[in-house]
């Protein structure tokens, strides 16, 4: 089995059709983040014939406004989700939105807040989408922490920050993908230095594409749109090279990546 801690199965649908049957035949469990209940019945379409998976949605920073509001607490409501998220804060920068200024943020901190709420009140984890904006991240990390779970999505901060957010929310994961292959140095060094138990893989497909990787499956050339994306099979370049910086087997990381994902989403796959 590999899991995949984070994908968007309707945007890599669109790029990639043929993902489907490599999920399939692949024993791959991922948890598949949509934005809006469009997607999220997309999703459903999409994933029916696809085997095991989980759903989470969330108001993305990005595109931090509220028009999704009721349909995210009406589906916790009525127990169709299994995570809230992603969400969180993003100040990356590279649109008007996205800058970090006083607007901005209380624009995001709305958001934010609104769904941490919903995670507190319905009891589910919570899925963090986190980029220039660790300071945030500290900020709730008390409430955060009282929290069943929280998982750090591509978590691209440093070692001391993961540690030390760690301490203050023992039950917080820390979900790598793509990003420690391409050479991230900052994700890299937390992946080393994180306890086992603390460590995700993911592939946030279709983003976050690999550079110069085969194609996962055939070991060929990657197909033409694969070029641009990534794929659930890219999992496992993900868990062979966390293995290779761990000094671990890639069978033996696979196993403790896998024990992670079912401590808090076991209860979850067995309905």
């Amino acid at each position: 089995m590999l899991t995949d801690a984070h994908f968007h199965a309707d945007d890599l649908f669109v790029l990639d059709p043929g993902f489907i049957q490599e999920y399939k035949e692949s024993g791959v469990v991922g948890l598949a983040s949509v934005h809006s209940e469009a997607g999220l019945q997309a999703t459903e379409h999409i994933m029916a014939t696809a085997g095991p998976y989980l759903l989470s949605f969330g108001i993305h920073p990005q595109l931090a406004i509220m028009d999704e509001a009721d349909a995210l607490e009406r589906l916790a409501k009525a127990g169709g989700l299994t995570a809230i998220g992603e969400c969180g804060f993003d100040f990356f920068g590279d649109r008007p939105a996205l800058v970090r200024t006083p607007e901005n943020e209380k624009t995001q901190r709305i958001a934010f807040e609104f769904q941490l709420e919903v995670a507190e009140r319905h009891g589910l984890p919570l899925v963090l989408h986190m980029r220039r904006a660790n300071d945030l991240l500290f900020e709730y990390a008390k409430r955060l922490s009282r929290l069943r779970a929280v998982i750090l999505h591509s978590w691209p901060g440093p070692a001391n920050e993961a540690r030390d957010f760690l301490a203050r929310c023992p039950d917080a994961l820390f979900s790598f993908g793509l990003s420690i292959v391409n050479g991230n140095k900052k994700a890299i060094s937390s992946a080393i230095s994180l306890p086992l138990s603390a460590l995700l893989t993911e592939t946030d497909a279709p983003y976050q594409p690999p550079r110069g990787l085969p194609h996962p499956t055939t070991g060929g050339h990657r197909r033409p749109l694969l070029r641009s994306c990534s794929t659930t099979s890219d999992l496992n370049a993900v868990i062979n090279e966390l293995a290779r910086l761990r000094g671990q087997e890639p069978d033996g990381m696979r196993s403790y990546v896998n024990e992670n994902f079912m401590r808090i989403f076991g209860d979850a796959l067995k309905r």
